[in-house]
């Protein structure tokens, strides 16, 4: 029995194997992904007029990795913010509970139970 529900499932299982080998084949590895930034750098200064191996275009260069730069930097300032807004959240509910159950221990919040293991 198990045998042939086995075999009916196998074209299946490799099928989703397959599929499962060719995206991890497709994904981009961050070498990739660094050069394509810079191709995409590259297309945009010369849309701009600069020609390679010119001072211009060096500039250029240079201001679109800046650009790069300060657009990461402020996303990560931005989750850190984002974190510790939830952070003090947490805080002051955390707070809040506290003095509700000062003011009355008997709320349904307030009690303890153990926790069963």
């Amino acid at each position: 029995m198990i045998k042939s529900h086995f075999a009916r499932t196998r074209p299946a299982l490799m099928s989703i194997g397959l599929l499962a080998i060719a995206a991890l084949c497709v994904a981009e590895s961050p070498a990739h992904a660094q050069s394509r930034k810079h191709r995409e750098d590259a297309r945009t200064c010369a849309s701009f007029g600069s020609s390679y191996g010119t001072p211009e275009y060096s500039n250029c260069m240079l201001e679109q990795q800046r650009r790069r730069d300060f657009k990461q930097q402020k996303t990560l300032e931005e989750m850190a913010l984002t974190s510790q807004i939830a952070k003090d959240g947490q805080i002051m509910a955390e707070r809040a509970r506290r003095q509700r159950c000062d003011r009355k221990p008997d709320r349904r919040e307030c009690r303890r139970s153990p926790r069963p293991y």
